[in-house]
C-alpha cells in the first residue's frame, strides 16, 4: 500500500504496476475464477422448465465497499422458488432462507470471505435487483435489494454488519413486483433521493396452476409480460433524517401508464445541469424523466428521441449502458433487448436530442442474434476507446439459443463487430452482470450472474503496456458519493469524459469508481469536476497507474 496525499485528504491506495506506453489494442484475454477466488454461490430462479415470467428474469449483483478498505466487495442478489412467490403474494413473509443474498468481502489477495451471516444479511423475499449507495452521508455505503415483495433497505453500520431498516425508513410496505432502481440527489439538497422500477402488477395475475401457455414461432411457453398488466415506478425524496417520503405522485411520476420496468440509470441526458432518470422498459415505450427543478418531472423519451428504434416501435428493453462508444466523444445510450431484434443505440446531439443510429453504425447487425441483459460500455484493454459488453441469454428453455455467451464488441465508425465472447461454446443462460475493478491493478473485471447455477468471475488478465487512471470521487456540499459528477479528463490532446451513475447494467451497480484508459499517453494534462452542487474544481497535476481521491472543496 502506498499513501497518497490529494485535495487535503491522505488515503491508502495501491499503485498500479509501472508501464511503458505503448498504446496498441490487444486482444482481450479473461480468467473465469469465481470458485477459486472464494465466490461460491448457487444462483435460482424458479423451475427449469421456465413456466411463468418470474422464473425467467434473473437478479443483479452490485461491487460495493461497504468497509472503507479500499478494495470492492461483492453484493449478489437472488431469486426463489414459485411456492414462496406465491405465499408472499397471499400476505405471507416467509423467513430468509440461505442463499437469497450473498455478500462477499473482499480480502485484498484476490480471494473473497462469504460474510453474509456475520454481516446480518438475509432475504425472505423473490430478490431482482442489487443497489448500493451511501443514502445518509455517514460515511459507509448502505444496501438496497429489490424484491417481487417488499424493498429491502440495509444500513451499514459500520463495523461489518447492516440493519434492515426499509420500514422505518418510509419505504412502501405494500407486496409488489420491484426490478431495478437508481440513487440520486435530484433536488439538489446534497441528500441521495431514490429511484425504483415497477414491472408487473403482481395483483392482477394469477401464478396458480395450470400455468398460461402462449406461442412463440411454434413453442408453447410462458406469457408476459404483453397482456400483462405493468407496474408504476416509486419515487422517494430523502429527507435527510434516515428516512424518506413518498413523492410519486407529487413528483409527476405517477402520471405515466404503468409499464414493464427493468432498468433504470441517472444522468443528466439533456445537458441543462439536473439529473434526470432514464428506464428501459420492456415492451413499453422507454421513459425519460426530465427534471423539472422544482421537484417534478417531465416524461420527455419521444420529444428526446430515446421512446423507440429507429423503426418507430417499442422495444422489448432489459439492460442500459450511458457513455461514449467506440469514439468521438459523443454522449450514447445503449440498451439490449429480446432476440431477432436488434440493440439500439441512441447518439445525442449538441440539442439534447438523440437519433437511434444502430444501423449506421454497425451496431444492429453486431447485435441481432442475442438476447441481452447487462451490459455496459468499459474500456476492458486502456487503449483509451470504451467498449460495449452484454450478458445474453435466452428465456425459454425449449429455444436452440436458451445458452447465450457474454460477449464485447468493438466500434469504429461504421462498423462494430465481436471481439470477444465467453464461454465457447456458450453454456448457460446469463441476466445480471457489473464491472468492478476487485484486484486495483487498472484492468476492469466482470461477474456475470447465470439464470441458474455459478456466477462468473472474469479477472481481465489482458496483457499490454497501456496507461490508465482511476478516479474515487467524495462529495463534500453535494453528496458523499458523487452521483450527478462529470469528470473530464485531457491527456496527450484527447478528451474523455464520463459521470458517475447509479443504476445501470441489468438492475445491477457497477464497480461506483471512474475509471480511463489512456493509450500510450503517459501524462494527464487536467482534470476538470463539475459537482452536482455546482462547483467546478481543476486539477493539474495527476497521477496514473493509480486510483486518486478527490474530494469536493469545502
Amino acid at each position: 500500500m502506498s499513501s497518497l496525499k490529494f485535495s487535503g485528504i491522505l488515503i491508502g491506495v495501491p499503485i498500479g504496476i509501472v508501464l511503458l506506453f505503448m498504446g496498441a489494442q490487444q486482444a482481450l484475454r479473461f480468467t473465469d475464477l469465481a470458485s477459486p477466488a472464494g465466490i461460491h454461490a448457487i444462483m435460482r430462479c424458479g423451475g427449469p422448465e421456465k413456466r411463468w415470467i418470474p422464473e425467467a428474469n434473473g437478479s443483479g449483483a452490485a461491487w460495493l465497499d461497504y468497509d472503507n478498505d479500499g478494495f470492492m466487495d461483492l453484493l449478489i442478489v437472488n431469486g426463489g422458488s414459485m411456492d414462496r412467490l406465491r405465499r408472499t403474494i397471499a400476505g405471507e413473509k416467509p423467513s430468509a432462507e440461505p442463499g437469497g443474498v450473498y455478500l462477499f468481502h473482499n480480502l485484498g489477495n484476490g480471494r473473497f470471505e462469504d460474510v453474509t451471516q456475520k454481516a446480518g444479511l438475509a432475504n425472505p423475499y423473490w430478490g431482482t435487483g442489487a443497489n448500493a449507495a451511501d443514502y445518509n452521508n455517514d460515511g459507509f455505503t448502505d444496501i438496497l435489494i429489490t424484491t417481487i415483495g417488499l424493498d429491502l433497505l440495509y444500513k451499514n453500520n459500520g463495523n461489518g454488519t447492516f440493519t434492515e431498516v426499509g420500514k422505518a425508513a418510509g419505504l412502501r410496505q405494500s407486496t409488489a413486483w420491484h426490478t431495478g432502481s437508481a440513487f440520486g440527489d435530484f433536488d439538489g439538497d446534497g441528500k441521495l433521493d431514490l429511484f425504483v422500477t415497477g414491472y408487473v402488477d403482481i395483483h392482477s395475475t394469477s401464478f396458480n396452476e395450470p400455468a398460461p401457455v402462449c406461442d412463440y414461432f411454434g413453442q408453447h411457453v410462458f406469457c408476459g409480460p404483453i397482456g400483462l398488466k405493468g407496474e408504476h415506478s416509486v419515487l422517494y425524496h430523502n429527507n435527510g433524517d434516515g428516512t424518506f417520503t413518498d413523492v410519486t405522485n407529487a413528483s409527476g411520476v405517477a402520471n405515466v401508464p404503468p409499464a414493464h420496468g427493468f432498468t433504470p440509470v441517472t444522468g443528466d441526458f439533456n445537458a441543462d445541469g439536473k439529473l434526470d432518470i432514464f428506464v428501459a422498459n420492456d415492451s413499453d415505450p422507454n421513459y425519460l424523466f426530465i427534471n423539472q427543478g422544482n421537484g417534478t418531472f417531465k416524461e420527455s423519451a419521444l420529444d428526446h428521441g430515446v421512446a423507440f428504434n429507429a423503426d418507430g416501435r417499442a422495444q422489448s428493453n432489459m439492460g442500459v449502458a450511458v457513455g461514449n462508444f467506440g469514439r468521438g466523444g459523443h454522449q450514447d445510450l445503449l440498451t439490449t433487448t429480446f432476440d431477432k431484434d436488434y440493440f439500439p443505440l441512441f447518439r445525442r446531439d449538441k440539442s439534447g436530442v438523440y437519433e437511434e443510429v444502430a444501423a449506421s453504425t454497425g451496431v444492429a447487425t453486431a447485435t441481432k442474434k442475442y438476447l441481452g441483459w447487462a451490459c455496459g460500455l468499459t474500456d476492458f484493454d486502456n487503449s483509451g476507446v470504451r467498449d460495449f459488453w452484454t450478458a445474453n441469454g435466452h428465456v425459454y428453455p425449449t429455444d436452440k439459443d436458451y445458452d447465450e455467451p457474454v460477449a464485447i464488441f468493438r466500434n469504429a465508425g461504421t462498423k462494430t463487430e465481436q471481439i470477444f465472447s465467453f464461454p465457447s461454446p456458450p453454456s448457460n443462460s446469463y441476466r445480471g452482470g457489473a464491472v468492478g475493478d476487485f484486484d486495483n491493478d487498472g484492468r476492469m473485471d466482470l461477474l456475470v450472474l447465470p439464470i441458474s447455477g455459478a456466477p462468473v468471475l472474469l479477472r481481465n488478465d489482458t496483457a499490454n503496456q497501456n496507461a490508465w487512471v482511476g478516479f474515487k470521487l467524495q462529495g463534500t456540499r453535494s453528496n458523499r458519493d458523487a452521483i450527478g459528477a462529470t469528470l473530464t479528463l485531457e491527456a496527450c490532446g484527447q478528451k474523455q469524459t464520463e459521470s458517475v451513475r447509479s443504476g445501470g447494467s441489468y438492475i445491477s451497480r457497477n464497480d461506483p469508481r471512474l475509471h480511463f484508459g489512456l493509450g500510450a499517453c503517459g501524462k494527464i494534462d487536467r482534470v476538470a469536476v463539475h459537482w452536482p452542487s455546482g462547483n467546478t474544481q481543476v486539477l493539474n497535476t495527476v497521477a496514473v497507474n493509480r486510483y486518486n481521491f478527490i474530494e469536493e472543496p469545502k
